[in-house]
């Protein structure tokens, strides 16, 4: 990935700095946009080579959306990869006690971020004549395919970013663009570090390893969907691996 531009979304902290740190190790040019300035700042002073950038921004809105992009093709000229990592969480709760407001705050991060996010990379990726070789890969998560309970918004968001992914993949696969998504399971992060220690145990309990995962195994997988040896992946839904279990297991 020598020389390639690439712009990571939600690259302050989680799987979105390791995807920072990983594509910095493979030779990209890392672009963190987040809205959590200080952090971002410390992601890009983890990185080892130069010709990298933090841009604050907010996913939800078109306006900062814009101006990334913008100020990408500014300072690089192009954007070769978009990582969309960016995400937030519910309090988890019964669907019947989530607020609205709730609700819209999460689908407004994960749902709709994606897509703005994806929208301007795709237009900014097809004015040069040829896109082959560019990629988008959106992060969603094992709960947007079999639900969670307690986390019905979250899951709601993630499910659609999935469906979101394909249908994409299927109008840009012509034009070059390969677009695919990545399924976390429960993964080592911030966002999963408040969990009652009650609920991370049932959690690894699913898992076929009996451990949660590191950032660094979602982010090898995630780079490597985004390089020259997954060149025949489009529209694609890796799992992180967690075991399938029944309504009334989950319901104990």
């Amino acid at each position: 990935l020598v020389g390639k531009v690439a712009i990571v979304t939600g690259g302050a902290s989680g799987i979105g700095r390791s995807v920072c740190q990983v594509l910095d190790r493979e030779g990209a040019k890392v672009i963190i946009a987040d809205i959590n300035d200080k952090k971002a700042n410390e992601t890009l002073d983890l990185l080892k080579g130069k010709n990298h950038t933090a841009i604050h921004t907010d996913v939800s809105v078109r306006a900062n959306v814009t101006h990334l992009f913008k100020k990408v093709e500014e300072i690089y000229g192009t954007v070769d990869i978009v990582i969309n990592s960016a995400g937030i969480i519910q309090t988890p709760s019964l669907f019947t006690n989530t607020s609205e407001a709730e609700f819209d705050k999460v689908i407004s991060v994960n749902l709709r971020g994606t897509y703005l996010i994806t929208q301007a990379a795709v237009t900014t990726m097809l004015k040069n004549e040829n896109a082959t070789g560019r990629t988008i890969l959106n992060i969603a998560s094992v709960s947007g395919k079999g639900g969670r309970r307690f986390l019905s918004s979250y899951s709601a968001s993630k499910g659609a970013v999935i469906a979101f992914t394909k249908s994409v993949a299927l109008e840009v696969a012509l034009k070059g663009i390969r677009v695919n998504t990545i399924l976390p399971g429960f993964t080592d992060t911030p966002m999963t570090q408040g969990t009652p220690e009650k609920v991370r145990k049932g959690i690894i309990e699913e898992i076929p390893m009996k451990r949660i995962a590191t950032p660094l195994e979602m982010s090898e997988v995630i780079v490597f969907m985004c390089g020259p040896r997954s060149t025949y992946m489009v529209g694609a839904d890796r799992p992180g691996v967690r075991r399938d279990v029944s309504l009334k297991r989950d319901h104990q």
